[in-house]
């Protein structure tokens, strides 16, 4: 009876509960008051490095998406059963230890003395943390089925309710240990973006919810698709971010932690209950598919120079509006060039900034007409030849230049060097707009980036002026011999006045080059008292037609 009233219960319980949601934790800048320049840019002729390269054509990603509406209940998920199913009645709780009603072992042994409530469906539920003397927890013990690779799926569906305030790490499932393919959901009052319950693993916490209401029930469902992870609070879309690998020899814990775990044990004791825990080895597909950019495909792009002597792998991620293959239209494009922070191999972090959601590439999903590509490249610490740009070494071995603060690039485009990652860079965005299938808007065609991707916005539109209707460089250093070939595309700039980093002399010199040349389509924003970090202020900052980068970015077109 209690299982047919659980399959029920998935499906109504954002109607029968009381739910506070919060936000991922990622708080943005405060925004600036910013003041404007309007510029535009000449015409020149540049000489392009010729290439040749070969690459896996991209074709539409596939994968879920965050949802904005309910999660399927698992009765209509590909009529799959869970690998692990703790519904804590008393009919399946023998000498010490939990039978998974799903069978195949996972059984969980019972440490301490926890007690058990009712449960939202009417059968019981286990109650963590009463008796203050005893430390409570189950242990499942270690099992390849547990573990999970980035190419793996799963699904984590439980409900929980909280009977005291945290103390800080409270552990409500975990397994892993940090930098050993941990993975879990915990409730922190550590600090105050950790504040609430959080999903946690090596990829860092992230905020699910603050949920500091004592004696009401609450559901979470975390699913792992497409190398992403997707929080769910009561049915409700929360979160999406990078996944890790999430394999470890460790046993896995509901309700606490084994003692011989690094953190006290008082910390890391659950005070409150759990109920119909289960894991599934699937993604739940989700009702009302709403937009994600972590739902972008994975690609790998294989660039050989025309002479055979310059490799390079390119990972990169493709994002395509949801009406993609609804219809034959052409699509605007956004090529996106991370900076340093998102440098790597894993495919994932170049959609984000740092820690903190990319502003932009959110923006431009949610107005969901507009198709993102974004590469990842690495970092050579002696030469950098593989960055988006050349920036040199700086004062100490393996340094960059812009350590110091990155001055004006000066020189000719000629002298200037072709680093392998912007050939490769060049390479993959002419193949994808040149590819039928892609269908792009040849006519719209843009590029944006921050910092070395700043650097490199200016330095890919400069090699390549025919192909990019308009750009948006942050925080970046363009090279002021290339500006009379520059002035038929619409640039927004941003640079914070006070960046020690990438100085932002940079950026306004060549503002003033690019109008002295005749140029009047440019657009610069300088953030007062600002330093680099200027990536929330600037993708949230409006212009005097009351429109943000996203908002102005698409309705630039080369006929304008």
């Amino acid at each position: 009876m209690k299982r047919a009233l659980a399959l029920l219960m998935a499906l109504t319980m954002v109607m029968c509960m009381v739910a506070a949601c919060g936000g991922t934790g990622d708080t943005p800048t405060t925004e600036p008051t910013g003041t404007t320049a309007s510029t535009t840019v000449q015409s020149t002729t540049v000489t392009t490095v010729q290439t040749t390269a070969t690459t896996k054509k991209p074709s539409t990603p596939a994968g879920p998406t965050v949802a904005d509406q309910d999660v399927n209940s698992p009765s209509e998920t590909a009529g799959k059963n869970p690998i692990l199913w703790l519904d804590f009645e008393k009919d399946n709780i023998k000498d010490g230890v939990i039978d998974n009603v799903a069978g195949e072992g996972l059984d969980a042994i019972i440490t301490g003395n926890p007690e058990y409530m009712t449960s939202p469906s009417g059968g019981s539920a286990i109650h963590f943390g009463q008796n203050k003397s005893v430390f409570d927890y189950l242990t499942i013990k270690n099992d390849d089925r547990l573990n999970f690779t980035l190419d793996d799926e799963f699904t984590i569906d439980f409900m929980y309710m909280l009977d005291r305030n945290a103390a800080g790490w409270d552990n409500l499932f975990s397994k892993g240990s940090s930098g050993n393919g941990w993975y879990g959901v915990w409730l922190g009052a550590n600090d105050n973006s950790n504040q609430g319950v959080c999903w946690g693993g090596d990829t860092g916490n992230n905020k699910i919810g603050s949920l500091y209401s004592k004696y009401q029930w609450h559901r979470i469902t975390v699913i792992m698709k497409n190398r992403t992870i997707y929080t769910y609070l009561d049915g409700k879309a929360v979160g999406a971010f990078a996944a890790k690998e999430y394999t470890s020899t460790t046993d896995f814990y509901i309700g606490g932690r084994n003692s011989s775990d690094a953190s006290p044990v008082s910390t890391a004791q659950f005070h409150g209950a759990i109920d119909d825990f289960k894991i599934y080895d699937y993604a739940f597909e989700a009702k009302d598919s709403a937009k994600s950019i972590h739902a972008a495909g994975y690609y790998t792009y294989e660039y050989v120079s025309a002479d055979g002597t310059q490799k390079m792998t390119l990972p990169y991620r493709v994002y395509l509006p949801t009406d993609f293959n609804e219809n034959t239209n052409k699509y605007p494009v956004l090529y996106f060039l991370h900076g340093h922070g998102e440098i790597g191999t894993d495919n994932a972090k170049q959609l984000r900034v740092t820690t903190v959601p990319n502003i932009l590439l959110d923006d431009i999903v949610e107005m969901d007409n507009c198709i993102i590509v974004a590469p990842q490249t690495v970092c050579d610490s002696a030469t950098n030849v593989y960055e988006w740009v050349a920036s040199g070494v700086g004062a100490q071995p393996g340094r960059h230049v812009w350590d110091t603060g990155m001055p004006i690039r000066t020189g000719t485009l000629e002298e200037t060097i072709h680093t392998v990652g912007m050939q490769a860079a060049e390479a993959l965005i002419k193949e994808f707009v040149a590819d039928e299938k892609n269908r792009v808007d040849l006519n719209r065609v843009y590029v944006a980036g921050i910092s070395m991707g700043g650097c490199g916005t200016w330095e890919i539109i400069a090699r390549n002026p025919e192909l990019f209707a308009a750009a948006i460089p942050l925080c970046g250093s363009g090279i002021l011999s290339t500006a009379a070939s520059l002035k038929d595309i619409d640039i927004w700039a941003f640079h914070g006045s006070a960046d020690p980093t990438v100085l932002p002399e940079g950026t306004k010199k060549m503002v003033d080059a690019i109008q002295a040349a005749g140029g009047t389509k440019i657009v610069y924003t300088e953030l007062a008292g600002q330093g680099h970090s200027i990536w929330n202020p600037s993708y949230t900052y409006k212009n005097a037609s009351g429109e943000t980068p996203a908002q102005w970015l698409l309705k630039q077109t080369k006929a304008d």
